[in-house]
């Protein structure tokens, strides 16, 4: 048996982790699209500053060379930046044989062709920033050429991302901390509306049996007393499906897994025409046509009590739903390995946003499932448990006004 408290874990907890990854989610977005931005930008703000400095000292040898006709490269080529400069005025500027030259040749062809080029040379570890400028005064002519390496930029934004990304790892390890905070923060006050939920029901399930008990009791004297009173006798019956439904009741709200009764083979054939059987005065009086249709190799291996239980939910389900005129049809059949109950009905039907919370405790359509129909919404919740412990699967497919179909697949024997 498990506590109310590993109901609920088992209920909020996945409801948590959507929540605190939906956070999560969020968080990480915002921080990759901040990152993102603020390396973008300082990016642009530092390779910027490389163009604008390479631009300045081309100016300034430019403006030397059209006042003197001469460039004094020592005195440019300072901190960071290196000139060479192509000229026949000034062939000392050439780099000397056996040098280690400082030019790029492709930039210099397409300055000479296009008057400017600024472009980027070198591999990983060795990228050079390269303006080449070609100026003319009067018939002669010169090609200036700057470079400066670009490795303390890239050094810069290296520490950057990896700044970025330690900062944003460590937001998103707070992020999930925190969500999973707020998120059992939010889920409190549900969580608080279940835990009395579930004790109304557990209390409500030990009181009634009691005075199930006692009308039991009351009508087996009274078969005693007059062996053929069939009132009697359906009241016993009807007493003792009512306490199966207490006892599915306080299992449910206990969150009991196991079964407490006997397995064994159950004809399901037999058991639902029985069950088909007893439900025809009420669908008589309803105006309902009832009907079943079973194979007779129709076997599992099961409680027979819960089994039946599950049929008289889904049958009183049918018949509380169908207008008169209507049909509720029961068909058990095998399919390779499961055996496949199904009840369908021509009833009201169940809207298409509603199907996925039939099944829930105490979830009642706001059509379907009204106050005038007599139902508390925990029928189909008890069917699907009882189901459940047998190994099985309860599913539905309905149509709004045109009618439902509970179809249950279980191990077959």
């Amino acid at each position: 048996m498990h506590s109310a408290e590993g109901i609920e874990d088992r209920l909020f907890t996945p409801a948590r982790i959507r929540l605190t990854v939906w956070y999560t989610g969020v968080l990480t977005a915002v921080l990759i699209v901040l990152g993102t931005a603020i390396y973008i930008a300082v990016r642009e703000q530092l390779l910027n500053g490389v163009d604008n400095g390479v631009h300045q000292v081309a100016q300034r040898a430019t403006e030397q060379w059209m006042a003197t006709g001469n460039i004094d490269v020592t005195a440019l080529s300072t901190g960071p930046y290196t000139v060479t400069v192509f000229s026949p005025n000034q062939q000392s500027s050439f780099p000397q044989p056996g040098g280690h030259p400082h030019y790029d040749q492709t930039s210099l062809k397409a300055a000479y062709r296009d008057g400017s080029d600024m472009r980027y040379v070198g591999g990983s570890g060795d990228r050079q920033r390269v303006y080449s400028t070609r100026v003319q005064q009067g018939g002669s002519m010169a090609l200036i050429q700057v470079e400066r390496s670009v490795e303390p930029e890239h050094e810069a934004l290296g520490k950057l991302l990896a700044g970025l990304l330690i900062g944003g790892a460590g937001g998103i390890v707070l992020a999930a901390i925190g969500g999973w905070f707020l998120a059992g923060k939010s889920l409190a006050p549900v969580r608080l509306a279940f835990a009395r939920q579930h004790a109304f029901v557990s209390d409500a399930s030990h009181e009634l049996r009691t005075p199930l008990a006692v009308i039991r009791a009351n009508a087996e004297f009274i078969q005693q007393e007059q062996p053929n009173n069939t009132e009697a006798r359906d009241i016993v019956g009807e007493t003792d499906r009512l306490t199966s439904l207490v006892d599915a009741l306080l299992a449910v709200a206990r969150g009991q897994r196991h079964t407490n009764g006997s397995m064994a083979d159950v004809d399901l054939g037999e058991l639902i025409e029985k069950t088909t059987a007893s439900f025809e005065p009420l669908a008589a009086e309803r105006g309902l046509e009832l009907s079943s249709a079973t194979a007779d190799d129709v076997a599992v291996q099961g409680d027979r009590e819960q089994l039946q239980q599950v049929i008289l939910i889904l049958l009183d389900n049918a018949v509380r739903y169908t207008a008169e005129g209507g049909r509720v049809h029961v068909q058990a059949r095998r399919d390779g390995s499961n055996a496949i109950v199904t009840v369908h009905d021509t009833g009201i039907g169940i809207g298409e946003e509603e199907l996925e919370r039939v099944f829930e405790r105490f979830y009642r359509a706001d059509e379907a499932r009204n106050r005038q129909s007599g139902g508390a919404g925990l029928g189909l919740a008890i069917a699907r448990e009882l189901v459940m412990r047998h190994g099985g699967r309860i599913s539905v497919e309905s149509t709004e006004g045109a009618g439902s179909t509970f179809t249950i697949q279980l191990p077959a024997a």
